[in-house]
């Protein structure tokens, strides 16, 4: 949200503006963003990319985690969790193009990285407002070896490993 609302602030005040020039008429005499507004801009993506990856990765496993595997009925909820997430991941995607492109054009850029923020917002109230009701799971083990086990299940899904007549030799095949 940080993100958002730095690169509306950016968009918004002309002095963090680069000077304007002609870039259709003469390319070569534009002058690049420097100091404390390249600053800014790098901070605000910065930030965005850092917010937006978080989001991304946590919140199917948030959702995945208030749902029993042992259940069958509760283990088909996730799925459809699951499939409802990607669904409104994919329908923000086509309003972000189709919507909030018009409103930069039309409007401003800095209505549009503002309307974003406030849609970050209002997402993070809402999740905010159910965290009383969320089923935490203790963690247990270290993280290390967790990290270390998926890395090997990986590794064993990529690579097949094929055995040539007792031989401990075996042949990598890369799919």
């Amino acid at each position: 949200m940080q993100g958002y609302m730095l690169l509306a602030l950016q968009a918004h005040f002309p002095s963090l503006h680069p000077e304007i020039c002609a870039i259709d008429k003469e390319p070569n005499n534009c002058e690049a963003a420097q100091g404390w507004n390249l600053t800014l801009l790098y901070l605000s993506l910065l930030m965005f990319a850092i917010g937006e990856g978080c989001m991304r990765a946590c919140i199917p496993s948030l959702g995945g985690d208030q749902f029993s595997n042992s259940d069958p009925k509760k283990s088909q909820l996730q799925s459809v969790f699951l499939t409802r997430l990607k669904f409104a991941n994919s329908l923000g995607a086509i309003i972000g193009l189709a919507f909030l492109v018009w409103i930069e054009n039309n409007l401003g850029w800095n209505i549009g990285f503002m309307m974003c923020a406030l849609i970050v917002l209002v997402g993070l109230l809402v999740a905010a407002s159910g965290y009383p009701l969320y089923h935490m799971q203790k963690p247990s083990g270290s993280p290390l070896t967790r990290t270390l086990q998926v890395k090997v299940h990986t590794l064993n899904i990529s690579y097949r490993m094929y055995f040539c007549n007792c031989n401990l030799v075996f042949v990598l095949v890369f799919y």
